[in-house]
């Protein structure tokens, strides 16, 4: 037996310098086990990536997955083939209970990129992989709003950067998002961080791993069919089935937790995934919104990537599997996708997670994951309900990146050139604490001063001053002088700004954010929250009730104000037959419909539930007619207004 690869004009072997176990391994995908490999001839010796693919993939391969591949070569940022090798000769590698050799595999080699995947890349960003123990572990320092600001801004251009790759891969043009008609539209099918390489010289992206894509130059969406004569696509959903992922009796195309909901099958027996969609779905019937799906999953899971690994790291402390993250994404959607519910695995939001990172992104990722219904693959028939191709998707990021806070990028260089004088950072050091430690002391009598002169001369064109102040204000020792400058802070948005007696969506946006990261206790923020719906500005309401939405208030702390912000935000997302959620909202109406401090509140949530069919749906519910509901939310839609 063999450690050398003969291939087509050059030799090749293990690189055992490095991978994670120090033998060359670096992963092992659905259909590839990776390898770090070294191409050499004569004097010269570079670096190159093996995909060990079964043989019975080889058909499919070279027919399918290798021609798709040929096609993009000129993208560079689209992983580049150097090699197939159908014959491994005498070569023998030991894996697993068994072994890589001629009879089972055959070799894919790539170029090596130097850098490591998306997900890689935002795990690092919040922990570190020891590798004298061989697990994963916290950094040692606490993460603060400039780094998670810097994190923000840097997923927002990997954003953009994806977006520029898929325009080349799915055939749009990127001066008017239209197709060229003599080139064919490929779909990746299978998105998701791990597919997608972070290089770590110039923090570029290179898309990899196109294992399920498809091409086609005639319409706009691909079927795959199980049974091709009977054309059915169909999978097995039993418990001894689910854990075969990615062969075709489950799905077809994508992971668990990145795959769209339209990339399922039909069940052979059992209960199909996203029951609620199934009217509307062609199973296994893949397109651009497929894509853009697992576009937005791939990103809302980066955002998330905090509370995603605190998660792992609760259920498997001090896991020595580097891999546990993964098992823990995977679990988080399984039981979705089995349970047929749709709510948590389309329509992502951030919710639950950091409330720095800007509502834009939200909303494009929600766009992204849309809960699918009629027509949604027909750009024609829903225009601005979905997005249809990636050029339409990059403008409105980089729109949202225009509004999107960004830090004091002039500082950093100096503060870098400063600590950079070594002969001075001691002499600095010792300075900066005495001034620190006095600057603490002093800071609410300060912050108090800037305070009462920006109230003095405020106009409304100085939120950013505003926030700037408020947030120096709640940086002061004691919970008493925090709660008491908080207070002042959102008497003053209704009653002293120039909007005099209304609070506005900028203001909201300001007063829960100084909450959320300044005062730990939510069992206090019920009672500002309902000042916050009292006073809300009526053409504001529903981003005033998006923001107060998000601070995810627990059920056991009673505030109408949240109540109702709740039900204004999840009456916005939901579709005219959301019963659960029409219905909740009407509830709450009815129990605030008599408190005149919130009328405003419930005069917008009436509307809303009088528009489209949604007054249909609550009476089917309460076993009642149509007029008797709009009777009642008749009268309650005009009671406020300010």
């Amino acid at each position: 037996m063999s450690s050398v690869i003969c291939g087509t004009n050059f030799n090749y072997k293990i690189d055992t310098e490095h991978g994670i176990n120090r033998n060359g391994f670096i992963a092992e995908g659905t259909e590839s086990i990776v390898f770090k490999g070294v191409k050499y001839g004569g004097d010269l010796r570079y670096s190159c990536a093996f995909k060990f693919k079964p043989k019975t993939r080889l058909h499919d391969f070279m027919n399918r997955e290798y021609k798709i591949l040929e096609l993009m070569q000129t993208c560079r940022s689209v992983v580049r083939i150097l090699d197939v090798i159908e014959d491994l000769g005498d070569f023998s590698l030991p894996y697993g209970n068994g072994e890589i050799n001629a009879a089972n595999f055959f070799c894919v080699v790539e170029e090596y990129i130097d850098g490591e995947s998306l997900q890689d890349y935002c795990i690092n960003q919040w922990f570190t992989y020891n590798t004298t123990y061989k697990r994963w572990e916290r950094n040692t320092t606490e993460y603060s709003y400039r780094e998670i600001v810097k994190f923000q801004n840097q997923i927002v251009q990997f954003m953009i950067n994806l977006c520029e790759i898929m325009k080349f891969v799915s055939n749009v043009n990127a001066n008017n998002g239209k197709r060229e008609s003599n080139k064919p539209i490929i779909l990746h099918c299978d998105i998701k961080p791990e597919n997608i390489m972070v290089t770590k010289h110039g923090k570029e992206l290179v898309l990899i791993d196109f294992g399920r894509s498809q091409e086609f130059m005639n319409g706009w969406t691909f079927q795959h069919y199980s049974n091709p004569a009977e054309e059915t696509f169909t999978a097995d959903y039993s418990d001894n089935q689910w854990q075969d992922v990615g062969k075709e009796n489950f799905y077809a195309y994508g992971t668990v937790g990145y795959a769209a909901p339209e990339c399922y099958a039909a069940p052979i027996k059992g209960m199909f995934p996203f029951i609620t969609q199934r009217p509307v779905l062609k199973h296994g019937c893949v397109s651009i919104e497929s894509d853009i799906f697992g576009f937005g999953a791939t990103f809302s899971e980066c955002l998330s990537i905090y509370e995603i690994c605190r998660d792992a790291f609760e259920m498997t402390p001090n896991s020595s599997d580097p891999r546990f993250f993964n098992k823990v994404i995977m679990h988080r959607y399984e039981e979705t996708v089995r349970s047929g519910i749709t709510e948590s695995y389309c329509d992502r939001d951030f919710r639950e997670i950091d409330m720095a990172y800007h509502e834009a992104l939200e909303d494009i990722l929600r766009k992204c994951t849309r809960t699918r219904w009629s027509g949604f693959q027909h750009s024609e028939a829903t225009p601005e309900e979905y997005y249809h191709n990636f050029y339409q998707l990059q403008s409105d990021i980089e729109r949202a990146r225009d509004t999107i806070p960004s830090l004091d990028r002039k500082s950093d260089p100096l503060v870098r050139q400063m600590l950079g004088i070594s002969g001075f950072c001691a002499a600095f050091s010792a300075c900066f604490l005495v001034l620190w430690f006095l600057l603490f002391i002093f800071a609410n009598p300060l912050a108090r001063s800037r305070w009462n002169t920006l109230k003095e001369d405020y106009t409304d064109n100085q939120n950013e001053m505003l926030r700037t102040v408020a947030e120096d204000m709640m940086e002061v020792w004691g919970t008493k002088t925090k709660l008491k400058n908080y207070e002042d802070i959102l008497e003053f948005m209704y009653s002293g700004t120039p909007n005099d007696s209304v609070i506005d969506s900028e203001e909201t946006e300001i007063l829960t954010s100084l909450l959320k990261d300044n005062v730990s206790d939510s069992s206090v923020w019920g009672g500002y929250l309902d000042v916050i719906m009292q006073h809300a500005k009526s053409d504001n309401m529903d981003d005033i009730s998006k923001s107060v939405y998000r601070l995810n208030l627990p059920e056991q702390y009673e505030s109408g104000g949240y109540e109702l912000a709740k039900a204004i935000a999840q009456v916005n997302d939901a579709d005219d037959s959301d019963a659960e959620k029409l219905c909740a909202a009407y509830e709450t109406l009815l129990k605030y419909a008599d408190n005149s401090e919130y009328n405003v509140a419930v005069s917008k949530l009436a509307i809303k539930l009088m528009s489209g069919r949604k007054t249909d749906t609550i009476a089917s519910e309460n076993g009642t007619d149509r007029e008797t509901i709009q009777n009642v939310l008749a009268p309650l839609s005009k009671i406020g207004g300010n």
